[in-house]
C-alpha cells in the first residue's frame, strides 16, 4: 500500500503549500478537508515562506555574480604574477639581473621554476612577495635570506640589481592584487548575506512542517470514511504525497463516485 511521505525538500514543501492554498480557495469554505485554524495558519506562513525563499533566491544570485568576477579577477592575478617570474626569471637567464635577486622575492636563488600559485592563498602571498621584494631590490636593501652560491653560469649583474621590472611591472601586479582583494572582500560580503537569507529559511522550516503535517493529519481525516485508493486521490488534492513501494501498482487515478 503506498504510505504517505513528508516534503524533504524546499521546492517540494512549498508545492505542498501551493496546492493546499490553491484547494482551499477553489472550496467552499464549509468543504475545506483542513480546519479553518490551519487554513488561517496557512495563509500567514505560506506567504511570509514564499517570500524568504525569493530573498534567499535573489541574494543566491549576486553571491553567484560576485563570485564570477572575483574569479575572473584571480585569472588575470595569476597572470600577471606568472608572467612577472617568468621575465624575470628570463632576464636573469640573459645576465640583466642576478640570480641571488631571487632572493628578494622570497625564491631561491637558483630556483628558475615558478613558484607555486594554484591556491588563493598562495597567490595572494606572493603578489605581496613580488612587490616588497621589488622595492627591495631596485633600492638594493640586503636580502634577508642568505645567499646561496650560485653556478657559474648565472654570474651577477650587479650594475643593473637596481634596474626595475617591466612587463610587467610589480605596479601592474600590485594595482590587479588591490583588485582581486576588493572583489574578494565583495563577494566575502555578499556570501555573508546569503547565508544569514538563508538561515531566515531554515529557522522557518520547524513551523512549516508542523503545518504540513496538521495538513496531512486532517486532510487524511476528513476522507477517513473512503476507500483507500480513493481516500489518497482525494487527499492528493490537496497536497499530501504519496509514494509507492517496489511492486505495487499505482493508485486509480478516478476518484469513485
Amino acid at each position: 500500500m503506498p504510505y504517505r511521505r513528508m516534503p524533504v525538500s524546499i521546492i517540494d514543501r512549498t508545492k505542498v503549500l501551493e496546492k493546499t492554498s490553491e484547494k482551499a480557495t477553489s472550496t467552499p469554505a464549509d468543504q475545506w478537508a483542513i480546519s479553518t485554524e490551519t487554513q488561517t495558519r496557512l495563509t500567514t506562513l505560506y506567504p511570509a515562506f514564499r517570500q524568504e525563499i525569493a530573498e534567499r533566491q535573489e541574494q543566491f544570485a549576486k553571491q553567484a555574480e560576485a563570485s564570477e568576477v572575483e574569479n575572473a579577477q584571480q585569472v588575470v592575478l595569476h597572470r600577471c604574477v606568472s608572467h612577472f617570474f617568468q621575465v624575470f626569471n628570463l632576464a636573469v637567464e640573459r645576465g640583466v639581473f642576478s640570480a641571488s635577486d631571487r632572493l628578494y622575492y622570497g625564491l631561491n636563488a637558483n630556483q628558475s621554476e615558478l613558484p607555486k600559485l594554484t591556491a588563493e592563498q598562495d597567490l595572494v602571498s606572493w603578489a605581496r612577495n613580488l612587490i616588497d621584494g621589488e622595492v627591495k631590490r631596485t633600492q638594493q636593501s640586503a636580502p634577508e635570506a642568505p645567499v646561496i652560491p650560485v653556478a657559474p653560469d648565472m654570474e651577477p649583474a650587479s650594475e643593473q640589481d637596481t634596474v626595475p621590472m617591466s612587463n610587467p611591472s610589480a605596479a601592474e601586479v600590485e594595482t590587479e592584487l588591490n583588485k582581486y582583494i576588493e572583489l574578494r572582500n565583495a563577494q566575502s560580503a555578499e556570501k555573508q548575506a546569503f547565508d544569514a537569507e538563508n538561515k531566515d529559511v531554515l529557522d522557518m522550516l520547524p513551523e512549516i512542517d508542523e503545518l504540513i503535517r496538521d495538513i496531512y493529519d486532517e486532510v487524511e481525516f476528513y476522507y477517513r470514511k473512503e476507500t483507500p485508493p480513493n481516500r489518497r486521490k482525494l487527499a492528493r488534492e490537496w497536497g499530501v504525497s504519496y509514494v509507492s513501494r517496489p511492486g505495487e501498482e499505482p493508485d486509480d487515478e478516478v476518484v469513485e463516485e
